[in-house]
C-alpha cells in the first residue's frame, strides 16, 4: 500500500467533498429563480452569449439527472466536467500505484484545442440562424 502525503489526502478527500457540497447547493438552488447567482458580465455588456453562459443552469439540471438538458444548455461545461472527473480518476490511480501524475490539462495541444473550440462555440451560439439558434442558452 502506498504512503499518502498530506497533500494527496487533502486532494483525494477534499475535492470530492467540495464537489458534493457544490452539487448539493445546485440541487436546491435554481439559478433561473434566484438572483443570488451572478449574471454574465459579457452577456450584460454585449447581449451576446459567452462560452460559459448557461453553465450554472446546466449544472443545476445535471444534479437533477437531466443530462440531455444539461448538455443542451452548455455542452462545453459538460465536456470539461467529464475531462476533470477523468483527470481526477487518473490522479487517484497514479497515487495508488505510486506513479508520476501528468494532468491532461498540461498538454499544450489539448489546451489550444479546447480554447479554439470554446471560441468557435462562442461564435456559433450567437449566429442568428438555424441550427445555431438552438445553441443559445
Amino acid at each position: 500500500m502506498a504512503d499518502f502525503s498530506t497533500r494527496q489526502i487533502v486532494l483525494i478527500t477534499g475535492l470530492p467533498l467540495l464537489a458534493l457540497g457544490g452539487a448539493g447547493a445546485l440541487f436546491f438552488l435554481d439559478p433561473t429563480k434566484l438572483a443570488f447567482f451572478p449574471k454574465c458580465a459579457f452577456h450584460l455588456a454585449t447581449g451576446y452569449a459567452c462560452p460559459g453562459c448557461g453553465s450554472s443552469r446546466a449544472l443545476h439540471q445535471l444534479t437533477h439527472g437531466n443530462l440531455l438538458e444539461a448538455v443542451r444548455l452548455n455542452p462545453g461545461v459538460m465536456f470539461l466536467l467529464g475531462m476533470g472527473v477523468t483527470d481526477f480518476g487518473r490522479y487517484i490511480r497514479s497515487v495508488k500505484l505510486s506513479e508520476p501524475f501528468h494532468t491532461l490539462f498540461a498538454n499544450v495541444r489539448l489546451v489550444i484545442g479546447l480554447v479554439a473550440g470554446m471560441l468557435l462555440y462562442a461564435v456559433a451560439r450567437n449566429l442568428p440562424w438555424a441550427p445555431f439558434t438552438g445553441l443559445a442558452p
